[in-house]
């Protein structure tokens, strides 16, 4: 079944929120490494090469995971959602549907702001997309100020802490579902039912 139904996820609606977990986990790792070969570039100066590879393979991902924000967006906007499984209190109902809406804001904001952070950057780094230079967001300052680049990586930086924070919520709220209420709610996600 492509589509969801009232008890049921569809194949596009799973197969959307699985591929956002895989480019999520691969995002953060290669976010690490990037920021650590930009320190040791820095002070060296020395080869760009795997600064350059993890800048391509973080920016590529990160806009990716903003077209699949927009596109899951649309599809829940456009097909009914099915119901969470009998049992939920009203606050934990809340709570889940509350955590769903932030991580979508999330997915969206998230990447715009790291697209942010590296048009600011007064480094000469290109903006990629799958090896493409893209254009910047704003033209990189020439005057010595930073407030940019400042502005955007703390929001940047602070999108990861709150990401965590609802991540740990959301995947621990699945997993109390799952082994704990046993009422199949990650099943659901994973096979589409039960």
């Amino acid at each position: 079944m492509l589509k969801n139904s009232a008890s049921e996820w569809g194949l596009i609606s799973r197969a959307i929120h699985w591929l956002v977990v895989l480019f999520i986990a691969i995002e953060i790792a290669l976010g690490f490494w990037m920021e650590d070969l930009l320190e040791v570039y820095t002070e060296t100066q020395g080869d760009d090469t795997w600064v350059l590879l993890s800048m391509n393979g973080h920016h590529t991902i990160g806009l990716l995971i903003l077209f699949l924000a927009f596109l899951r967006i649309s599809w829940r906007m456009n097909h009914p959602i099915p119901d969470l499984p009998a049992g939920y209190a009203a606050f934990q109902r809340i709570l889940a549907r509350t955590t769903q809406i932030f991580l979508y804001f999330l997915m969206v904001f998230y990447p715009v702001t790291g697209w942010a952070v590296a048009s600011a950057s007064a480094a000469e780094f290109p903006v990629f997309f799958f090896g493409l230079e893209i254009p910047r967001m704003m033209a990189p300052r020439t005057d010595g100020s930073t407030f940019a680049y400042d502005l955007f990586s703390v929001t940047h930086q602070t999108c990861w802490k709150i990401g965590a924070a609802l991540l740990t919520l959301h995947v621990s709220g699945a997993l109390w579902g799952q082994f704990i209420k046993k009422n199949h709610i990650l099943m659901r996600m994973w096979r589409g039912h039960d």
